[in-house]
């Protein structure tokens, strides 16, 4: 009947959507030298690995905001793959002491499974944030 296929469609849609996805994490490599990257998924690997310098703008963001200062200034640096991690290094070193926002549309999407059913959809992909204390 109607209502066994609907179930089953649902079960089947369920066990689709409840894959593990990959966890995005964000970290100063062991010597603060560098962010680290880590559990990109396949799409953002790609978008990654065909980058341009605008499109690494747009990947990730990392803005230095001092210790009694309060202003915040984007930092400058490269992005680079190394296997199935993005490394983000500035031109100048981090600061001691001082925050830093990290922003990337790395693994993200305009919406979860429960925003879809919902019909909760953004118009932006939702970014990514984190901020790191060196």
């Amino acid at each position: 009947s109607k209502l066994t296929l609907i179930i089953v469609c649902c079960l089947i849609f369920s066990s689709c959507s409840s894959k593990k996805e990959n966890e995005l994490e964000i970290n100063f490599s062991s010597d603060s030298t560098a962010i680290i990257f880590t559990g990109l998924d396949e799409v953002s690997l790609f978008r990654a690995k065909q980058q341009t310098d605008s499109l690494a703008q747009e990947l990730v963001n990392v803005f230095e905001s001092g210790e009694n200062s309060g202003v915040e200034r984007q930092v400058a640096g490269k992005t680079v793959i190394k296997g199935d991690t993005l490394v983000f290094t500035p031109q100048k070193s981090f600061v001691k002491g001082n925050e830093y926002l990290v922003q990337t549309i790395l693994n993200s999407s305009f919406g979860k499974t429960e925003d879809i059913l919902k019909a909760d959809m953004g118009k932006t992909v939702k970014r990514h944030e984190k901020v790191l204390v060196r």
